[in-house]
């Protein structure tokens, strides 16, 4: 008997690509060699893509938590032979933890991160002291954690909030930028570059005597 897959958002809750249960191994995944990379709300796709078609030796984790977005990139990169990519749909709260192992990735990136501005949305942010834990754990002795956001107070906490770990280290004066370094955009960044809207950027590096553990 045939199933009918209802259209709108149930139809993408039934068809978006989920994690697994319990331990998620990126070798499972991913083979051993080349650079692996984890991009936190993949929305559109855009930087993804881009990214994987240009670094060739980039195997890129996607966690977008809109079920549509996640199901569209997937099937996008799957019509297109982009087979070195993976997208998953989750809170990213809930899914980094769960990855292993420790010191298996190169770069992690936020891309406009938190767009909640009411005090009463804070408790809704994603990017925090818990999260950078996640990806201290999670990053190799110099991998990069990159940051981009259209709102300079934004940034500026971020960088403050990634400067209380010794383990990194803030590129730049006090951590911002103004260049995008990895050849690819997201879509909310191509938009703001066309609208002449400021982009202030945070790249931070893990000390290379930095341990993998739980931090």
């Amino acid at each position: 008997m045939s199933t009918t897959i209802e259209s709108g958002p149930l139809k993408y809750a039934q068809l978006a690509p989920l994690p697994p249960e319990g331990e998620i191994h990126l070798y499972d995944f991913f083979p051993k060699v080349g650079d692996i990379e984890i991009e936190i709300g993949t929305g559109r796709g855009m930087f993804l893509i881009e990214r994987a078609r240009i670094a060739s030796n980039a195997y890129i984790l996607g966690i977008e938590i809109k079920k549509k977005w996640a199901y569209k990139v997937s099937q996008r990169c799957a019509r297109e032979g982009i087979d070195r990519v993976r997208i998953v749909s989750g809170d990213a709260r809930a899914i980094l933890p769960r990855i292993s192992p420790a010191m298996s990735v190169r770069r992690i990136y936020f891309h406009f991160p938190d767009p909640w501005w009411k005090k009463r949305h804070a408790k809704r942010r994603l990017f925090g002291s818990d999260l950078i834990k996640d990806c201290l754990r999670l990053l190799k002795p110099g991998g990069e954690l990159f940051v981009q956001t259209d709102v300079e107070e934004r940034a500026r906490e971020y960088a403050a909030c990634i400067a209380n770990f010794s383990e990194l280290f803030l590129d730049a004066d006090k951590g911002l930028r103004f260049e995008n370094p990895y050849g690819a955009r997201s879509n909310r960044e191509r938009r703001a570059e066309e609208d002449g809207i400021p982009i202030f950027r945070i790249l931070a590096v893990k000390s290379m005597r930095a341990s993998g553990g739980d931090l």
